[in-house]
């Protein structure tokens, strides 16, 4: 999955060529698929191919949702092709790797997403899985902490964010390890920094 401010991101960038109308509900319907972390929800719930259709996007809400999964899928194959060496990884060593990766795009993202506009539209005003509002209202409630609407996070940012979702902290040190290990690498860290113009591009592309 792609982080928070990317996600905000590419839905405002990507509106543009919708017709969105509730702001607060399609922002709110672009980060709703990861609030299963706290709410406990299966990722089949959230993430399944069925959302990557357009159809599925029948109101602001689910049209937010929708472009969730098409940005997860668009940045997925894009680490494909630019972050190095996963086919040798495990699946656990591939998502710490992908994790990191995902953090330096996002810092860059998160300076670019105007957030302070965005984050106070983030509102619980749906329960597709019957989840709890305490826990949905938990989850909008972590984002914009970790965010604080004006500013880049740090890495204390995104791993209190992943401590608040439930990751656990052995894997949060991998995740930084490798962080600072591809900081390392200037054209990766570049290619990470520009990623989301591809990702846009990308998204025109295949729905041009």
């Amino acid at each position: 999955m792609a982080l928070p401010a990317t996600h905000l991101r590419f839905a405002a960038t990507v509106a543009d060529q919708l017709a969105v109308s509730d702001w607060s509900a399609y922002l709110s319907g672009t980060l709703y698929p990861d609030s299963r972390w706290v709410t406990g929800v299966d990722r089949h719930q959230t993430h399944d191919a069925r959302f990557l259709d357009p159809a599925f996007a029948t109101d602001d809400f689910s049209l937010g949702w929708h472009i969730h999964c098409v940005c997860d899928q668009i940045q997925g194959d894009l680490y494909a092709q630019i972050v190095n060496g996963l086919d040798a990884l495990t699946a656990g060593q591939r998502w710490v790797r992908l994790s990191a990766a995902k953090v330096i795009q996002d810092m860059v993202d998160a300076a670019e997403a105007r957030l302070g506009d965005r984050l106070p539209l983030l509102k619980t005003s749906r329960t597709p899985n019957q989840e709890s509002v305490v826990d949905m209202d938990n989850y909008f409630g972590f984002v914009k902490q970790a965010y604080h609407g004006l500013r880049v996070p740090d890495w204390q940012d995104y791993a209190r964010l992943w401590d608040q979702v439930g990751l656990d902290a052995p894997t949060v040190l991998r995740i930084k390890a490798e962080l600072q290990q591809m900081r390392s690498d200037m054209a990766l860290s570049t290619a990470l920094g520009e990623a989301f113009d591809r990702m846009v591009n990308r998204y025109s592309m295949d729905n041009g």
